[in-house]
């Protein structure tokens, strides 16, 4: 069930993003593309699922995959649904929604014990760092919520740091709920 289930996550991502791929043809642009959290999230842990499939992933590595995109489903509920991102509606669907919502039930189902979940923040934080330093090269920005043109840094840093805030809760969660889970699994299997 559990490989069924990382299967059906891989296959959803890769069919998300080749559909976005071709619908928006000649639009494509693979830097902005790939400057995209959401796209980075559900490509990471899309192969994390694959791998998963065939060995064991670590918990660290798999932890990881969950806080970002679980931070994906969040973010986008808060802060972009309802926004036209250029996201054609198949593709947003299952890289906002229903791929964080079944990483997360992998998780839930197959839990691991994980240590130093702080480091998973340093992704965020290199991307947000990234973002900030190309947008004014490149006259572009993923979101707008990190898009200072509008109403300035100012807006963007609160937004920032409630994201932040967002993010750490959810790690601390990811990585107590996996450690919890899967303590409660070994005592509760049988010892040869």
């Amino acid at each position: 069930m559990i490989k069924l289930l990382r299967m059906a996550v891989f296959l959803l991502v890769l069919s998300a993003e080749v559909y976005l791929v071709v619908a928006l043809g000649e639009r494509f642009r693979f830097v902005n593309h790939f400057s995209y959290f959401t796209v980075l999230s559900n490509v990471f842990a899309a192969v994390v699922a694959l791998l998963g499939v065939f060995s064991p992933v670590s918990g660290q590595i798999r932890g990881a995959a969950v806080l970002y995109m679980t931070t994906t489903g969040i973010v986008y509920a808060l802060l972009l649904r309802g926004i036209d991102v250029q996201t054609p509606a198949y593709a947003n669907w299952v890289l906002h929604v229903v791929a964080p919502i079944l990483v997360v039930v992998e998780w839930l189902i197959a839990p691991e014990k994980t240590k130093r979940a702080w480091t998973w923040l340093s992704f965020p934080l290199v991307y947000l760092t990234y973002t900030l330093v190309r947008g004014p090269v490149a006259d572009w920005y993923p979101y707008p919520f990190l898009d200072p043109r509008p109403h300035g840094y100012g807006d963007v840093l609160l937004t920032c740091v409630f994201v932040a805030v967002i993010i750490a809760a959810l790690a601390y969660a990811v990585s107590w709920t996996g450690t919890k889970s899967a303590q409660r699994s070994s005592a509760v299997l049988p010892r040869h």
